[in-house]
């Protein structure tokens, strides 16, 4: 491209090429020349730039604009638009704190202001020795253990200020972190010479319970194991979602699996000496003492970490596991395993189908979109089966990044052929031979189990040309997002997809007609997908036997925030919030009375105890102002402050806007200098008013939800809590 252009003509003022070093050339290069013919190579290119060099240099992109033919503000547009490509070389080691609406429930205000005192510097900052950069973000998925903070790319649960301090303190002196998620990091199988059947040993490797020691206690497992000459299998399954209680060991002994937790290295070899390998424990749990959600019999056991039998758990005994029903069963990483426990039975099924038959079954479930919009899944898949057009995709939004919900995250990374088969099914169903999986950055561990399985299935001949013999081809690949709240919006991450900004697309037309690269294009959630194998197994029957009016089914519930026992509830709908609260999460953490709960992630509404006993259903929700979303439930005491927490939904709505609409851009940021004013009291009654209009504006004058529904935490809280927005008195 001739570099005179008008195309070219930039207001951005660039550094001689020669800033870049020789190597850093190279890299830049290397990952054009190795990316470039791929659909919308931008965001591919920019993520391997930045894991080769952990920043995108300014210099950078016009190397990259050149090689894609592009202008270099079309690169530098993309570049500045996602909060995860950072534009100055940081420190040695990168710590992101998360500060979203559950950790702040759990304290991270404090932790927030803690860290940057403690490093001296504000967010976008390095310290003065070069080791540490300090970033925010919202939301690590880590919503049932927060405060959370993400060091480099390992996550970290329940930090509290002083934890804070002794993670910090050895990156002084230790150089930049080598990527961890491979799948073959942490411990892996160990056996004792001579022993015909090594014991089964299980230790999550989800994220949650890596960031509370779970490598640690592999590793300690191991140790023991091998000092004592016992012959053990190391399983790495995926979390059985009692969050408190990571990381959970099982022992599986004489076919019945035995749970332990939370069972800390420190921990492991006094269960050695209780024989938890054998059958010394009795099948007692904690007794009495215990939290009434895993107590049993009372009977008394030969550890104080002994739950007794993991499927006699009442939190898990209780649930209506369809969906979930193998994470923390199965090895996340193994097709056989995934095939023995059931799995691709959906598939072979829908092999036998016709298309449309397929997706009359999808409908007839009554299974409405996962993702919060609980649009039914079969008339989009309807829509797209009938569209015009080859080739067809199928993309799933894995892009889970509301507060307070995980359940994304734990599927992906222990079940994530669930997930594989949902797509390739949907694939069948519609005509579409080739799906993106769009996963959020913060989920490293999540990508290295997707990658890992992807991999399996293609070598099972379960992806790919002529899968099982049915001459269908679907090919599937992960797509890495860079830390856009807005690209979990549907068109906004098709353009996120085409290597764009992720600003929201005007509809029509729908993406069901023109969407990925302008072709038919199937959009749902992590959830929608992974509910679909075991329709197509068991019937539609089976599936709508679950649930209340046009709610069916069951949606994985996530307690998060201030509650005592925090993790993933998945029911049939119609239980009510006050059930999920109190049955389930045991009331909240800090022991005092909750005062109000977000359910639906930022955008929810904020609802007060006089509507905790609303059954959890997308229209009894509708009917009070609120939404079911992704299911997430952050509790809150009664020591919020709910017009900060009004506040903060403005604000994070104007962080987080595309752009593209005015009410939204423009909208929020007025609206926190408005509440800034009725906070302090300055002329309190007509800045009401005014806030109230404010709100009416964004509801009715947005372009998609953000804006839409930024409202609906603003008047919650005003309305339920208008005690929180009486003036201040000024220290």
């Amino acid at each position: 491209m001739n570099t005179a252009s008008p195309r070219r003509v930039f207001p951005l003022k660039l550094e001689p090429a020669s800033s870049l070093s020789t190597a850093e050339r190279a890299a830049v290069l290397s990952a054009c020349a190795r990316l470039k013919e791929l659909p919308g190579a931008l965001l591919p290119i920019l993520h391997a730039v930045q894991e080769a060099l952990r920043f995108v240099p300014k210099d950078a992109v016009p190397l990259i604009a050149k090689e894609l033919n592009l202008s270099i503000a079309e690169v530098h547009g993309v570049v500045s638009f996602y909060h995860y490509f950072l534009q100055e070389r940081p420190g040695r080691h990168v710590v992101h704190v998360c500060r979203a609406e559950a950790c702040q429930a759990l304290g991270s205000v404090a932790l927030e202001a803690h860290a940057k005192a403690a490093l001296g510097i504000d967010y976008h900052a390095t310290t003065r020795d070069g080791a540490i950069t300090l970033e925010p973000v919202y939301c690590l998925g880590n919503c049932a253990l927060g405060p959370s903070v993400m060091i480099d790319e390992q996550l970290q649960g329940h930090v509290t200020p002083q934890r804070f301090d002794a993670l910090i303190a050895p990156l002084r002196t230790t150089p930049a972190s080598v990527d961890s998620t491979s799948p073959n990091a942490g411990p892996g199988n160990a056996a004792a010479a001579g022993v015909a059947t090594p014991i089964k040993i299980y230790v999550p490797r989800d994220a949650a319970a890596l960031g509370l020691g779970a490598d640690e206690t592999a590793r300690a497992i191991v140790d023991q194991a091998a000092l004592r000459g016992i012959g053990i299998e190391l399983i790495r399954n995926g979390s059985r979602g009692m969050l408190w209680l990571e990381p959970l060991v099982e022992v599986e002994v004489a076919g019945i699996r035995r749970a332990f937790g939370p069972v800390s290295a420190a921990d492991v070899a006094s269960l050695f000496d209780a024989g938890f390998t054998g059958s010394a424990l009795s099948d007692g749990t904690r007794g009495a003492t215990g939290p009434p959600v895993v107590a049993g019999s009372g009977e008394h056991s030969g550890h104080a970490l002994s739950l007794g039998p993991t499927a006699e758990i009442p939190y898990l005994k209780r649930q209506d596991r369809l969906t979930f029903a193998r994470v923390g069963i199965t090895d996340p990483r193994s097709i056989d395993d995934y095939v023995a426990h059931e799995g691709y039975r959906g598939l072979t099924a829908a092999l036998s189908m016709a298309p449309a038959d397929i997706v009359a079954t999808v409908t007839a479930s009554g299974l409405r979109g996962r993702g919060g919009a609980a649009f039914p899944a079969g008339i989009k898949w309807k829509t797209v089966l009938g569209a015009p057009g080859h080739p067809k995709y199928i993309v799933c939004n894995a892009d889970e990044g509301d507060s307070g919900t995980f359940s994304d995250r734990m599927l992906m990374e222990g079940d994530p052929f669930v997930l594989i088969e949902g797509m390739t099914i949907a694939g069948v169903a519609t005509g579409a031979t080739r799906g993106f999986i769009y996963l959020r950055w913060e989920y490293p561990q999540a990508k290295a189990a997707l990658e890992a399985a992807i991999s399996a299935a293609y070598a099972a001949g379960a992806l790919g040309e002529n899968i099982r013999d049915s001459g269908k081809t679907f090919d599937l690949e992960v797509r890495m997002g860079a830390g856009a709240y807005i690209c979990g919006e549907e068109t906004s991450l098709l353009e996120s997809l085409e290597g764009k900004r992720g600003q929201v697309r005007f509809k029509p037309p729908l993406p069901a007609l023109k969407g990925l690269f302008g072709k038919p294009t199937v959009i749902n959630n992590v959830i929608t997908f992974a509910s679909v194998p075991i329709i197509l197994d068991k019937g539609a029957d089976f599936y709508q036997h679950f649930g209340m009016g046009r709610s069916r089914g069951t949606l994985p519930m996530q307690l998060a925030g201030n509650v005592k026992y925090g993790g993933l509830v998945e029911i049939a709908f119609g239980m009510t919030l006050r059930e999920i609260l109190e049955d389930f999460g045991g009331g909240s953490l800090s022991g005092r009375p909750l005062r109000a709960v977000q359910v639906g992630g930022p955008l929810g509404a904020y609802l007060p105890q006089s509507q905790f006993d609303t059954p959890l259903d997308y229209e009894a929700f509708a009917a009070i102002r609120g939404m079911l979303g992704h299911g997430g439930i952050v509790a809150f005491d009664d020591s919020v402050d709910m017009a900060a927490q009004a506040r903060y939904a403005m604000e994070f709505c104007a962080v987080e806007s595309c752009g593209k609409c005015t009410p939204c851009r423009i909208g929020s940021t007025r609206g926190v200098e408005v509440i800034d004013r009725l906070i302090a009291g300055e002329h309190a009654a007509q800045q009401e008013i005014l806030l109230r209009d404010l709100c009416e504006t964004l509801t009715y004058g947005s372009l998609c939800a953000l804006g839409g529904l930024t409202p609906y935490p603003v008047l919650s809280a005003l309305n339920h809590f208008p005690e929180d927005f009486v003036p201040r008195q000024k220290d």
